[in-house]
């Protein structure tokens, strides 16, 4: 794993090596240091990090212009912010990465601690040699397809359902998946959806990719074990002719389809036609399909989505999850979340679970779910069987049930 640690005090980023050299990584790591931005910008050129641990203030330019720049590169590894600037500085900082799609997984006041420094550094090694998780270079990323060449990508089969594990916080048990459409290149690579997605829903194939999903899913029970798998709509798609017609159509050949599959609605997409997918969330429930709130909270229509359609979860955003261990505000919010799915009676998913303090959080909150890299990364369907026992060696090395008294 490649490290770039950008600190301009001497006595400070000699002590951070010291402590980058005294954490045991799988693999040894190649550390480079940089006194500012510019000079880490300089290193950049031909050395690309993983992890960038970089502090905020700083000469020439500062770690805030810094984020900036790379951004702009579109650096995709994974950023340690290291600063004795006070939380709300820190908080400010992480929104703006968050709205700059850059992946900060740890703001660590100073004096660094290593204990922190070294759990944050095992998660970004487990990213950076995930075998499931590939991230494109930039030229990859800035491949414009054609709406042929994802017509061809479909009739080949190239775009396809990676799977992400849900398992219970109480007991670590794997439960579910979600199901997440990737774009398997023959040349490129696994592609991100933000890179064909969106021409896809251009070319209205939201309800096609639903119905790939749910034709792999079945085609693929011996890998998931039975288990539930959700599948991801929008109000479109559930309002679309003849979507429920063809999932109907396709329960009719497999009986136990309602319990095999559920269906997750993205909230921020407004309904357009209330009667409509009233009308279609009604065929679905009369046949025991699940309905579940994605992203709850980050739109205008959460709570009249959610008074609207009959569902069964509710999973609250990750931008709240991230930040409960920062932010009052944001764990206010997952509390209030939380607070209401136990009311209506629905199960809670926390998505985007990164850290062993946040999985402990929200044990505490009484959460029912978890979902998100600490646990696993979108995966093929064939690594399932070996990450369950790789899972479960792990739950019970950090002891992460709770024991029944």
């Amino acid at each position: 794993m490649k490290i770039l640690l950008i600190e301009d005090h001497p006595f400070q980023r000699d002590a951070m090596m010291m402590q980058l050299e005294l954490i045991n990584l799988p693999k040894p790591a190649q550390i480079k240091t940089a006194a500012s931005g510019v000079e880490a910008l300089h290193i950049m050129t031909s050395f690309a990090p993983d992890v960038l641990i970089c502090d905020l203030k700083m000469p020439e330019m500062d770690g805030v212009t810094f984020l900036s720049h790379i951004s702009e590169l579109a650096f995709k590894g994974s950023i340690i912010i290291t600063s004795a600037s006070n939380q709300i500085v820190l908080d400010t900082v992480q929104k703006m990465c968050m709205s700059y799609h850059l992946k900060v997984i740890g703001a660590i006041s100073k004096p660094v601690k290593i204990n922190i420094l070294r759990e944050l550094l095992h998660l970004a090694w487990i990213e950076s040699t995930n075998p499931t998780k590939f991230v494109s270079s930039p030229s990859e990323k800035s491949k414009v397809f054609t709406e042929h060449e994802l017509e061809h990508a479909l009739k080949q089969g190239w775009i396809k359902p990676f799977f992400q594990p849900l398992v219970a916080l109480d007991s670590t048990k794997w439960l579910y998946c979600e199901a997440l459409i990737r774009f398997v290149h023959p040349v490129l690579g696994v592609l991100p959806p933000a890179s064909f997605l969106p021409l896809l829903r251009k070319m209205q194939k939201d309800a096609e990719l639903a119905l790939i999903s749910i034709e792999y899913i079945l085609a693929h029970q011996q890998q998931l074990a039975g288990r539930p798998v959700a599948v991801n709509i929008t109000p479109t798609t559930l309002m679309h002719n003849h979507f429920v017609d063809d999932v109907l159509a396709i329960a009719d050949k497999h009986p136990q389809l309602s319990q095999k599959i559920y269906f997750e609605i993205t909230e921020s997409d407004a309904l357009e036609n209330t009667g409509r997918a009233l009308e279609s969330a009604s065929r679905l429930a009369m046949h025991g399909f699940n309905l579940s709130i994605d992203d709850f909270g980050t739109g205008y229509s959460s709570l009249s989505l959610l008074d609207t359609l009959p569902f069964d979860t509710l999973k609250i955003d990750m931008s709240f999850i991230r930040a409960i261990e920062t932010s009052n505000t944001a764990a206010a919010i997952v509390e209030a979340c939380l607070l209401l799915s136990r009311r209506l009676k629905l199960e809670s998913v926390a998505e985007g679970v990164e850290t062993l303090a946040l999985w402990h959080r929200l044990q505490s909150f009484g959460c029912t779910l978890a979902q998100g890299y600490y646990i696993a990364a979108p995966m093929p369907v064939e690594a399932l069987v070996q990450w369950h026992q790789e899972w479960e060696m792990k739950a019970a090395k950090n002891l992460l049930a709770i024991v029944s008294k």
